[in-house]
């Protein structure tokens, strides 16, 4: 595991001015770090490396650039599963890669992981960029794997990989804000991501009838809160590339959630929602999901009570990540 002292800084890299759950929970965690007593700093890589995202000024005031990282053996690098090549150019620094999208990682690496993700043609496009690598590169045990899902522990042990340790994450603790649980003032619209399996929610949609459709657009985060505060039901029928925080969010704010089986929601670790509420994206499933989808919305009321486990596991995350933090990065 990790040595940590008096001097140790540990630099948590992260792409530049870039919003997203990925980068949320990297500033985050360098909240916590300092929170906890340890000296964490938000390290930039791109081009936008001089300017902080407003979004998360509520984590964290100044930030350093991947220039600025001080390769000794007192201090901790951790690198997300998108830039594992930055770890070969540091030789003496303590090293971890934290695993917050396996998908991400494999779309990237290998050739026949970005035909999978992109098709033939995008994958050969990309591969001239060098947007993608050819070949996936070898992972070592040398370094800290930390692992922010189960679906991302069983990756890294299909890889050999043992070396490794849990940091989870949580979601915004405004989604936390007590909610009731019932029909009443509940819109029956189905949410939706369409960034998000949207092939295949578009058969679902092309099957079912007077059921209305709302994506989840174009809206602020308030907006996208009032709407899960609102909704009788959230399908996502995505890759969960790992532990989501769509899902998450949406449950805690008082909908039902259904998922298909790929990714993180295979793993009841990762989304703990019982299995009639999980289904293989496959036309012979359409009927038994529009079923379930007008189950949630005319029996809500106690559909939702299957969701308890799910809210309650929701609720405890903060504190399981302090724990893993704690355990990780602050000098005993």
């Amino acid at each position: 595991m990790l040595k940590i002292d008096k001097e140790t800084t540990i630099y948590v890299v992260c792409p530049a001015f870039n919003k997203t759950g990925g980068t949320e929970l990297e500033h985050q965690l360098v909240h916590e770090i300092n929170e906890l007593g340890g000296n964490a700093v938000i390290t930039y890589y791109g081009t936008a490396s001089r300017e902080l995202n407003p979004a998360f000024e509520e984590y964290v005031t100044t930030f350093k650039k991947i220039d600025d990282i001080v390769d000794d053996p007192h201090n901790i690098i951790v690198i997300p599963e998108i830039r594992v090549d930055l770890i070969s150019q540091y030789s003496r620094i303590q090293k971890c890669i934290w695993w917050m999208s396996v998908d991400n990682f494999l779309k990237r690496n290998g050739f026949s992981n970005s035909i999978k993700a992109y098709g033939l043609a995008r994958t050969i496009k990309y591969a001239f960029e060098r947007k993608i690598k050819v070949s996936e590169p070898k992972l070592s045990n040398q370094v800290l794997h930390l692992y922010q899902s189960e679906y991302a522990r069983v990756f890294l042990e299909s890889r050999g990989i043992h070396n490794v340790a849990r940091l989870s994450d949580y979601v915004n603790q405004e989604y936390l804000v007590p909610v009731e649980y019932s029909s009443r003032g509940r819109i029956n619209d189905v949410l939706y991501n369409p960034k998000k399996g949207i092939d295949f929610t578009k058969q679902i949609m092309e099957k079912s009838e007077g059921i209305k459709w709302t994506p989840i657009q174009n809206m602020s985060t308030q907006q996208v809160r009032e709407l899960l505060r609102k909704g009788k039901i959230y399908i996502d029928f995505g890759n969960h590339p790992g532990k989501d925080r769509f899902p998450r969010e949406a449950a805690i704010s008082g909908c039902c959630v259904i998922t298909d089986k790929k990714g993180s929601a295979k793993y009841s670790k990762d989304v703990p929602i019982p299995e009639e509420y999980k289904f293989a994206d496959t036309k012979k499933n359409l009927p038994a999901i529009i079923d379930k989808i007008n189950e949630c919305i005319y029996e809500y009321d106690r559909c939702i009570d299957d969701f308890s486990e799910y809210r309650e596991f929701i609720r405890k995350e903060r504190d399981t990540f302090n724990k893993d933090v704690y355990d990780l990065f602050i000098e005993k």
